[in-house]
């Protein structure tokens, strides 16, 4: 049987918020799109309206380029204490390891390529005109598109395995769909009642991870 196991981003492998990937530090404007976010997470706006508002911040700062943009992922990235770690442990195991997130297609892309993982699935995607200039970020995670169930079923129909044979560890109400599908949601550190009840363990660190596999 193959051994397959997807990781949430944010919050699971990575300390920083996706919107603090394209800032290259600059805690100004963290916290002016933070105050953007906060609405989204209260159900005050949709996520595309959350995204657009950051494109806005982000031209308004003279920080739109594609340059200067990419030119962060080196810049942040805090791996979570026990991530590169981990990887390596599941790799030494046989594990294809995918990233399955929400986050932004580039920044996975570069963390695919960082840790040598298998495979990525990216629910959000900068759009850059000719000159190189952001002008959108378009998300396909909008409420009720299940956008992680369906890359796990992709995943599933690529690998030729049943998705209760797949592994997924996450740590965000938006993992819950998954961890229904698969039965076999590893929770990370969260005190998410819902997420917990349809977990299939429970961590505190990615570290006991090696206690379960």
């Amino acid at each position: 049987m193959k051994k397959i196991i997807c990781f949430d981003v944010n919050g699971t492998l990575i300390e920083e918020k996706s919107w603090e990937i394209l800032t290259c530090g600059r805690k100004d404007i963290e916290e002016e799109i933070e105050k953007t976010f906060k609405l989204y997470f209260k159900g005050e706006i949709k996520i595309d309206e959350a995204w657009r508002g950051l494109v806005a911040i982000l031209k308004k700062a003279e920080m739109s380029s594609r340059d200067y943009i990419y030119g962060c992922w080196d810049k942040g990235g805090n791996f979570k204490e026990g991530a590169e770690d981990i990887i390596f442990y599941l790799k030494e195991k046989g594990y294809k390891i995918y990233l399955i997130s929400c986050s932004i297609d580039a920044y996975l892309n570069h963390i695919t390529r960082k840790m040598e993982l298998d495979g990525v699935y990216a629910g959000s995607h900068l759009i850059f005109d000719d000159a190189g200039e952001l002008v959108s970020i378009e998300s396909e995670c909008m409420e009720g598109r299940g956008f992680k169930q369906q890359c796990l079923e992709k995943l599933a129909r690529e690998e030729e395995v049943d998705i209760k044979d797949i592994i997924f560890v996450g740590d965000g109400d938006n993992d819950v769909g998954v961890f229904k599908m698969t039965e076999h949601g590893i929770a990370l550190g969260n005190k998410q009642k819902e997420l917990i009840d349809n977990s299939w363990k429970q961590i505190d660190t990615l570290s006991q991870i090696k206690e379960i596999l």
